[in-house]
């Protein structure tokens, strides 16, 4: 498609949907996002994009037309994923939690915009969260201002080469027409029946087969450079246009926490080591090497490395999301205690991010759409 089509990211974050929708052709031109080390390492990834560091409430047409030198008009999709920590079901599912409303900011920035089609990402609590209040919300005030919104598709990014059985809702609107849902490229291993799609698909991406040739390093390590060469097709791709290896950091965990990191089996969560071993992080679990991984979070504890008495490092982490290597993670490593709450770190960015890949599926659908739209006679 080159740069045939335009679209604007709202809550960007470090960038993945922006990078999904970018790799499928289309001409990412203004990015919006709240967090200033997200945002850093938006900029530092992506060139010739107007990013506003602004709440999603304050921003403006006048805002955007002024600093990305294009209007309304030239844009075809708005793409984001509003904040999920009030919708998740690993968070208190929050009615009040003021982040919630930003679902309805994201709508009235989108009638702003008026692009073609719209698309929003998020956690499958969205859809449920206080009786559907919110995710009804959405739907009216897109119907109200001309869309037909298209019944939410609940996707996992494995079905789509991601490493990992990330569930999320996507919702698209359109001004007219159709997105079709974007076909599963991968399916689960022998023995496992598959969530859609038939016996012709890839198997699944493994934890080992994205990450296998980053496992040289060992607790309190650093690599800049690869020592391993790559032996899937995945890691070749992650690998792909990288001169050196960033965000490769491990933890230096004293001899207390790798006892406990050695009782894990492959699989295992917290709750059933032995209890001389079990923390208060009951969510911490091991990840299996032949296996995709659990549904990446913000929190770097909630994994053990599979072969490695060490959580993972971010490059890691990114490698699950699909993130290439050559895409680096700036601001600080990790934050604890209170400062996560007002602290976007690199394991968080990575965490919060829309799977690139899976991203680009989804997009493919959009140009299609969008593809088709054009060629209608009258239209």
């Amino acid at each position: 498609m080159g740069d045939e089509f335009r679209c604007v990211d709202l809550f960007c974050g470090a960038g993945g949907f922006s990078l999904g929708f970018q790799s499928a052709g289309f001409d990412v031109v203004a990015s919006v996002d709240r967090n200033e080390a997200a945002l850093e390492t938006y900029s530092h990834n992506f060139d010739n994009v107007a990013t506003f560091e602004t709440d999603i409430r304050n921003f403006t047409l006048n805002m955007f037309e002024e600093h990305s030198g294009y209007d309304a008009r030239d844009i075809d999709v708005v793409i984001g994923g509003p904040p999920c920590k009030g919708f998740s079901t690993a968070g208190r599912m929050d009615p009040n939690d003021p982040r919630n409303e930003l679902v309805v900011e994201y709508a009235k920035t989108v009638a702003e915009l008026d692009p073609e089609v719209v698309v929003l990402e998020n956690v499958t609590g969205f859809l449920n969260m206080h009786g559907g209040q919110y995710h009804e919300e959405l739907r009216e005030t897109l119907s109200e201002i001309g869309y037909t919104v298209q019944q939410p598709e609940v996707l996992t990014a494995a079905d789509y080469g991601v490493p990992q059985l990330r569930e999320r809702v996507i919702i698209v609107a359109t001004r007219g027409g159709r997105v079709e849902v974007a076909s599963p490229t991968h399916r689960p291993r022998e023995g496992q029946e598959p969530l859609r799609g038939g016996e012709d698909l890839d198997p699944y991406v493994t934890v080992e087969d994205a990450v296998g040739d980053l496992s040289f390093l060992r607790y309190g390590q650093e690599a800049t450079q690869y020592k391993l060469r790559p032996l899937t097709d995945y890691q070749r791709e992650m690998r792909d246009g990288a001169d050196e290896l960033y965000n490769h950091k491990a933890p230096n965990h004293g001899k207390t926490v790798r006892e406990r990191y050695d009782q894990f089996d492959y699989g295992q969560e917290m709750s059933e080591l032995d209890e001389q071993y079990q923390t208060k992080k009951h969510s911490m679990k091991r990840w299996h090497p032949e296996e995709p991984a659990p549904t990446v979070t913000t929190l770097p504890e909630d994994f053990v490395h599979y072969d490695r008495l060490r959580i993972p490092t971010v490059r890691e982490v990114a490698r699950i999301q699909s993130f290439p290597d050559w895409f680096e993670f700036k601001g600080p490593r990790t934050t604890g205690g209170q400062r996560r709450r007002n602290s976007v770190p690199q394991y968080t960015q990575v965490g919060n991010a829309v799977p690139p890949k899976f991203a680009e599926a989804i997009a493919d659908r959009v140009a299609d759409h969008l593809t088709a739209q054009r060629i209608i006679p009258g239209t």
